[in-house]
């Protein structure tokens, strides 16, 4: 399912939108809007998939408004004027509907959004959970300084606390994205981005010298030539 909303100064056509979208059983048109700037603020706490959008509307034009508020949902340009369509896939539209538009096009449009929705993989999450005693503590990776090994417990020390868990350092290479984490030694997995100089076989990060071990030494500097 689609959800959409259409955002034009014309009520006329807000109102053709709605008719269109009303025939097509995998599209929602949640709200419109004819004034820009509540959708912005519509949409800061209400996830949407499309934005039908005008270009020429009084006071705001909706390719500067795609660019100044960055937005990241798909969008389908609706405008009466041809010549703003090379700019609208400049910014990656998915369509630039011309008006009058017909349902059979206005269909037409609305497929190649969900075509890309269909080929479009999700970004990584930039955080995981873990289990630390009787809590699930939530660690982002751009705050893992260095994972240590202990026994039959790992240490993720972060840029504010130690979080103890009870795993093993090779589970942790798995859940860790490379190459921005990589073994330095068997007790020590170590964020690249956090390395603050690598001098006698040492790595030093936050002030602390975690020793490079000679059996990761040779992958360790092939990952460090590699940035």
């Amino acid at each position: 399912m689609i959800q959409a909303i259409a955002i034009d100064d014309e009520p006329k056509a807000l109102e053709i939108i709605r008719s269109h979208a009303s025939g097509i059983p995998y599209l929602t048109l949640v709200e419109t809007f004819s004034d820009p700037l509540r959708a912005i603020t519509y949409l800061q706490d209400h996830p949407v998939d499309l934005i039908f959008l005008d270009i020429n509307m009084p006071g705001v034009d909706g390719l500067a408004l795609v660019k100044k508020f960055s937005l990241e949902q798909m969008i389908v340009f609706t405008t009466a004027h041809s010549e703003y369509a090379l700019e609208g896939f400049e910014v990656e539209a998915v369509d630039y509907l011309l008006k009058p538009f017909d349902q059979a096009r206005f269909l037409q449009a609305v497929n190649k959004a969900r075509n890309r929705m269909k080929h479009t993989v999700p970004a990584p999450a930039d955080f995981f959970f873990v289990n630390a005693g009787n809590q699930k503590k939530r660690i982002s990776f751009s705050d893992i300084l260095y994972v240590q090994g202990e026994g039959n417990y790992i240490s993720y020390v972060t840029t504010s606390e130690k979080i103890l868990v009870r795993s093993s350092l090779s589970e942790a290479a798995n859940l860790l994205p490379a190459p921005m984490f990589v073994q330095i030694h068997r007790s020590y997995i170590v964020a690249v981005r956090h390395i603050e100089k690598i001098e006698d076989n040492h790595v030093y990060i936050n002030g602390t010298a975690i020793t490079i071990g000679s059996t990761f030494k040779e992958k360790f500097l092939k990952v460090i030539d590699s940035f």
